[in-house]
C-alpha cells in the first residue's frame, strides 16, 4: 500500500498538523481532496488557525522532522523500485550500461541487506543479554 508508513505515523498526530502535513506533501486520500486543494486562507479557516505560524514553528520540531523522514523514506523506497524497474526492462533488453548498473544494483542490495541482517542479529543479542540480567 502506498505511503502506508506516512499514514500510520500521522495517525498520532493532531489533526490540523496532520492536514497540514498531508497538503503541504500533496498526500492525497479519499477523504482529504478538499484540503489538498485549499489556498493557505482557506486552509487557516477550516483549521480555525489566525495565521500559518503555528505550523511554521512546528517545522522546527523533532516530531516533524520524524514525520518528514518517514515521509521520505517511503517517497525514495518507491522511487528506487521505479528506477529499478526501469533499469531492469533496459538490461534485458540488452543495454550494456543497464546491464552493469543492475548488477551494481543487485550487489549493492545484497550488501545492505546483509548490513541490516547483521545489525538485526546484534540488537537480538543485546536484548536477550538485557533479558538474562532480569530477575524474578
Amino acid at each position: 500500500m502506498k505511503n502506508q508508513g506516512i499514514h500510520k505515523a500521522l495517525e498520532k498526530v493532531d489533526w490540523r498538523k496532520r492536514a497540514y502535513f498531508m497538503r503541504k506533501f500533496q498526500i492525497r486520500t479519499p477523504k482529504n481532496k478538499h484540503i489538498i486543494s485549499m489556498s493557505d486562507e482557506e486552509f487557516l479557516k477550516w483549521a480555525d488557525r489566525k495565521s500559518m505560524t503555528v505550523f511554521h514553528n512546528w517545522e522546527q520540531t523533532d516530531e516533524y522532522f520524524e514525520l518528514y523522514m518517514t515521509y521520505m523514506r517511503g517517497k525514495m523506497q518507491r522511487d528506487l523500485e521505479t528506477v529499478y524497474d526501469v533499469v531492469s526492462e533496459k538490461a534485458k533488453q540488452g543495454d550494456e550500461k543497464a546491464v552493469k548498473l543492475f548488477l551494481q544494483m543487485h550487489k549493492d542490495m545484497t550488501q545492505l541487506q546483509k548490513s541490516m541482517n547483521r545489525t538485526q542479529t546484534k540488537q537480538e543479542k543485546v536484548q536477550e543479554e538485557d533479558d538474562d540480567d532480569l530477575e524474578i
